[in-house]
């Protein structure tokens, strides 16, 4: 049914016959959800710069593309990723030599800079996926991550918090890499096109996973459980902790909550911050220069109209930056402009003015982030 209705929808906007696309995806929502964010019932999902009423050719564009999408998914999805660091023959119990964390650390992020220099963008907005899995840098990361399995997550946990920190945020952003290159993978084995975006495969960030100390940690745990302190996923209505107290091992882990870090995590999509490599003795510079560069790109103040528009990682997220509150959310996106910024002294003017702007947010864009295309 819900297909249908979808095919129904993508035709509707083929030929400009809807202004406020709304669609009911319950069968759906815990299948193709963006990154920590639920696809919701209401027509927030199609949400864009302009008025809900509008149907500007860009807002449909987007719109058509993922209605695309999620008939892809949902007829010919793409196989979970699962477990990248553990052989076939592997499960959690095989044991080898135990690996200093400490030194881990740091090699696999000098694999990930390396990788950087091979694959990526010059400014971190795309990778080159056909060409990490021929790179010497992406073989020796793959190969470093199989030691994952045999750190001890006590002597992870010993590291100062900012080295916790960049572990962590390196390693999602590599894993998601890791993910979409083993997606690729097996379309061509299977002799089908790649995906088009990372909703196209199934479960990808619940199942996407590297295991670290002999425990499975996806790309929810590493977000969710570790690096926003056991916040819930937004799709875990009336939940107060992402991990469960069963999660012992992993509770572990949880740091403190960072907001910056919505501004570092790479999901492969376009409208994702651009991809970066964190260094511990760096950290703080790296965050600041990570939230001034994505809110220059993705906040715009109409003073005019009394509204501002934001990326929708502040709506999926928005309790992290002070949501429900606008003024509070609002303070903290000021927070993060540069000084001089245009912007910033327009929204500077209407917080002054106690305006209780209105915010929108734009449509996402979830085409993969192919540097090729």
């Amino acid at each position: 049914g819900s297909v249908c209705l979808m095919a129904q929808h993508l035709h509707a906007l083929k030929h400009g016959r809807t202004r406020s696309p709304s669609l009911s995806l319950s069968p759906l929502q815990h299948r193709c959800r963006p990154r920590g964010g639920g696809f919701q019932k209401s027509s927030k999902l199609f949400s864009s710069p302009s008025a809900a009423s509008s149907s500007s050719p860009s807002s449909t564009t987007s719109n058509m593309f993922f209605v695309r999408t999620v008939l892809r998914r949902c007829l010919s999805p793409a196989e979970t990723p699962g477990v990248l660091n553990r052989d076939a023959e592997e499960t959690s119990m095989s044991k080898s030599e135990p690996e200093d964390a400490a030194t881990l650390a740091k090699e696999l992020n000098s694999a990930i800079l390396n990788l950087e220099v091979e694959c990526f963008a010059d400014d971190g907005s795309g990778v080159d996926y056909a060409a990490v899995p021929g790179s010497d840098a992406f073989q020796t990361y793959t190969e470093r991550t199989k030691a994952l399995k045999n750190v001890s997550l006590d002597a992870l946990r010993a590291l100062s918090e900012d080295t916790q920190r960049c572990f962590w945020l390196n390693l999602y952003n590599a894993l998601t890499v890791h993910g979409i290159v083993t997606a690729f993978a097996e379309a061509a084995e299977k002799k089908r096109s790649p995906p088009l975006s990372v909703l196209e495969i199934k479960d990808f960030w619940k199942s996407t996973a590297y295991d670290v100390g002999g425990v499975e940690f996806s790309l929810d745990d590493m977000e969710h459980g570790i690096l926003r302190g056991n916040r819930p996923h937004p799709t875990q209505k009336g939940a107060t902790h992402y991990f469960q107290p069963s999660d012992t091992e992993k509770l572990k882990l949880v740091l403190e909550a960072e907001p910056r870090i919505h501004f570092c995590l790479v999901c492969g999509a376009q409208s994702c911050p651009p991809i970066r490599v964190f260094v511990e003795n760096n950290l703080e510079r790296g965050l600041v220069a990570a939230a001034r560069g994505f809110c220059q790109r993705e906040v715009e103040v109409d003073e005019s109209r009394n509204t501002v528009t934001l990326s929708k990682i502040f709506d999926w997220y928005g309790v992290d930056f002070g949501a429900p509150d606008t003024t509070k959310l609002l303070t903290s996106v000021l927070g993060y402009l540069p000084d001089k910024d245009a912007q910033r002294a327009k929204l500077q003017t209407l917080l002054d003015k106690h305006a209780s702007p209105k915010v929108k947010y734009r449509a996402y864009e979830w085409r993969l982030n192919n540097k090729n295309t």
